[in-house]
């Protein structure tokens, strides 16, 4: 079952022209992209019976000093954001989306990877 989402994504990933075999990840189920000086991270994993599917891009470190204020500006900022949201993980600031796989069709995969580009370009902001 998991290989028929794992079949999706590489057809999206096709369908931008990237040959997805060159995309895939390490293990079974993840695929990395870059667009432009961004990395675009893709996953879809088993957990409790559910097949889950996520796309992540890193866009920046935390800030040494300011964290709260920082913090502040990504919440801020997640509330004019569609479907997508900052999320912190470690020291890395993320655009984030995580669905079940079920939901999936190729159009909104190719959605999603131009949504996570648009945002990830759109936040190339300095920590404050």
């Amino acid at each position: 079952m998991i290989q028929t989402y794992y079949n999706l994504v590489e057809e999206a990933i096709s369908a931008l022209g990237i040959p997805a075999a060159e995309t895939r990840g390490p293990r079974p189920g993840q695929w990395n992209l870059k667009k432009g000086k961004f990395d675009i991270m893709v996953d879809v994993w088993e957990q409790e019976k559910q097949f889950l599917f996520q796309i992540v891009a890193p866009i920046c470190g935390l800030p040494d000093d300011n964290r709260e204020a920082f913090f502040q500006h990504l919440l801020n900022r997640n509330y004019g954001m569609s479907s997508m949201a900052y999320a912190v993980m470690e020291e890395t600031v993320f655009v984030k989306y995580t669905s079940e796989a079920n939901t999936l069709t190729n159009e909104i995969i190719l959605n999603l990877f131009t949504k996570v580009a648009f945002y990830a370009e759109q936040s190339d902001f300095v920590p404050a």
